[in-house]
């Protein structure tokens, strides 16, 4: 097998793992939305194993560049290194994965927001008691939620 065949066959398995982590970060913030716990915390542990799996492909990346000669190497300095239309095949592939990580990145970010929002409103409606259970309105403001213990 060439270069090429390796480089190009391994960016495919590449590129169908995120997809796989682009529907489930899809899952992720459905399940978020849905505020159904049970959801949540499965959609979480698989999201845990998806990011297990991605640092490992990544360093299977590493490990084939310097196998075949493009340790360190950019993308573009990679590309220079096969003919006109492995190079076109190569970009398409590129172009496509950085579709799906910047979805990947864009879905992360509103689930984020989804979550902060969502600690806002418990934070806001939690009623701050003294020992005797009655409100106690100097507690109310003071932020408990957010200080460290």
């Amino acid at each position: 097998m060439g270069a090429f065949e390796e480089y190009y066959g391994f960016m495919e398995k590449f590129t169908d793992f995120y997809i796989e982590a682009q529907k489930l970060e899809f899952e992720k913030f459905d399940a978020l939305m849905s505020c159904e716990l049970d959801r949540i915390q499965k959609v979480m542990k698989d999201y845990q194993a998806c990011i297990k799996k991605a640092q490992s492909y990544e360093e299977e990346r590493i490990e084939l560049c310097k196998r075949l000669g493009f340790d360190n190497m950019a993308f573009s300095e990679i590309i220079s290194h096969f003919d006109d239309d492995e190079a076109i095949k190569l970009i398409s592939q590129k172009d496509r994965l950085t579709s799906i990580i910047k979805t990947i990145k864009y879905l992360n970010k509103r689930s984020m927001d989804f979550v902060n929002v969502q600690l806002s409103d418990i934070e806001e409606a939690a009623s701050i008691y003294n020992t005797k259970g009655l409100a106690d309105s100097h507690l109310a403001n003071s932020n408990l939620l957010n200080k460290q213990i």
